[in-house]
C-alpha cells in the first residue's frame, strides 16, 4: 500500500496551545522495507487473489475498488484472517476465540474473515479525500504551506477557501470518487524514499 515504505504509527500528530500556536508536531521517518519493484510484484499477486482467488466473494458482495488481499485459514479452523489494502487504506480481520478451538466447520479466511473486511471497506470508501489547511482548518490553496488530506462524508466537508492563505483552490471543490478508486499505480504526491547512509571515508571495495 506504500510502495515498500513502512512509517511507524503516530498518534498524535501535533500539539498546540489555546491560541493555536504549534508546541510539538510529529515527522515521520520512513524506512525501506522492499524496494518499491518487490513491493509492486507482491501488490499484483494479491490483486490476483482479490480477482480471482480467496478473495473474489468480495466483489460479489460489491467491493470493487482496486484492491489487493489475502485469506489465513488455522488448522482445524481455528482462526480465520484476511488482511487487504488499497491505495490509501490497510484493514485486517481475525475471527476465532481466545483459547484454541474451531469457530465451525467451514469457517475459512474468505467465510469468516473476508465478509466484515468487505463491509467495513465499503463504508470507509464512502467519504471523500480533501485538501485542506492544517493552520485554517479550510479547503486548502495553492498558498497554505501546510497542507493535510482529511476524509468527510459527501456534504460535510468544507466549502470555503482558506482565508489565512489566500489563493486559487490546491484542488477544485466539488463531489469527488471514492477514497480508495484510484489504482496502485496512481498517486496524489511522490512518497518520500529514505536516503541510503555512507559511511564517511569508506572505498567503493569495502576496505
Amino acid at each position: 500500500a506504500n510502495r515498500g515504505i513502512r512509517n511507524d504509527p503516530q498518534f498524535v500528530l501535533k500539539v498546540e496551545d489555546k491560541n493555536g500556536t504549534v508546541l510539538e508536531k510529529s515527522s515521520p521517518h520512513p524506512v525501506e522495507v522492499l524496494s518499491e519493484e518487490t513491493a509492486s510484484v507482491m501488490t499484483s499477486m494479491l490483486q490476483s487473489v482479490m480477482d480471482h482467488g480467496t478473495g473474489y466473494p468480495a466483489r460479489a458482495l460489491g467491493f470493487t475498488n482496486p484492491a489487493a488481499g489475502k485469506t489465513g485459514t488455522m488448522d482445524e479452523y481455528a482462526d480465520a484472517w484476511f488482511v487487504g489494502y488499497t491505495p490509501s487504506l490497510v484493514a485486517g480481520v481475525w475471527v476465532g476465540y481466545d483459547q484454541k478451538k474451531s469457530i465451525g466447520p467451514g469457517m475459512t479466511g474468505a467465510a469468516a474473515a473476508l465478509p466484515a473486511w468487505t463491509d467495513f471497506m465499503i463504508g470507509a470508501g464512502r467519504g471523500r479525500p480533501v485538501e485542506i489547511c492544517a493552520e485554517a482548518g479550510m479547503l486548502a490553496t495553492v498558498n497554505c504551506p501546510e497542507v493535510t488530506t482529511e476524509i468527510f462524508t459527501e456534504g460535510a466537508e468544507p466549502t470555503e477557501a482558506c482565508t489565512v492563505h489566500p489563493g486559487p483552490l490546491l484542488k477544485p471543490a466539488g463531489p469527488g470518487a471514492p477514497t480508495d478508486s484510484r489504482h496502485f499505480d496512481e498517486h496524489d504526491t511522490e512518497i518520500q524514499r529514505p536516503t541510503p547512509v555512507t559511511a564517511t571515508g569508506a572505498r567503493p571495495d569495502g576496505h
